[in-house]
């Protein structure tokens, strides 16, 4: 999934312990939504590489963010939701933004290209190497 937003804050990153032991670091930030109803969405980001996506973020730069949702039952049945960016597009990364793909009819790729939706694989990723 991608979403438009700015950047409204920041995270502080941090790392984690898995359970079996493996140690990652995680850090985040929290767009402000495009549209009529504008309304923050807070991202994680795990592993020293997509980190590094972060680099030359600023507070209000508009930037895209391809995410997945991942939930997760917690004590007493009650359920958990994070969204997982796997990776952000920005000015300062591209030198332009991607066109919008609010246009059903047509999707973004990763190079720029525009293409009707519906032809070929619209996911910036292959069958083989899904992202999470």
């Amino acid at each position: 999934m991608e979403i438009n937003g700015t950047i409204y804050k920041i995270l502080q990153q941090e790392e984690v312990t898995f359970g079996d032991g493996t140690k990652k670091m995680k850090g985040g930030f929290v767009i402000m939504r495009e549209g009529e109803y504008p309304k923050p969405v807070a991202f994680e980001v795990f592993g020293e590489e997509r980190l590094s996506l972060m680099n030359g973020l600023a507070l209000g730069m508009p930037v895209r963010v391809s995410f997945y949702a991942e939930s997760r039952e917690g004590k007493k049945g009650k359920f958990y939701t994070t969204l997982r960016c796997f990776n952000i597009v920005h000015p300062g990364a591209t030198g332009n933004m991607p066109p919008a793909t609010d246009n059903p009819s047509y999707s973004w790729s990763p190079t720029g290209e525009q293409k009707p939706s519906g032809q070929g694989n619209d996911l910036p990723w292959s069958d083989d190497e899904v992202p999470f």
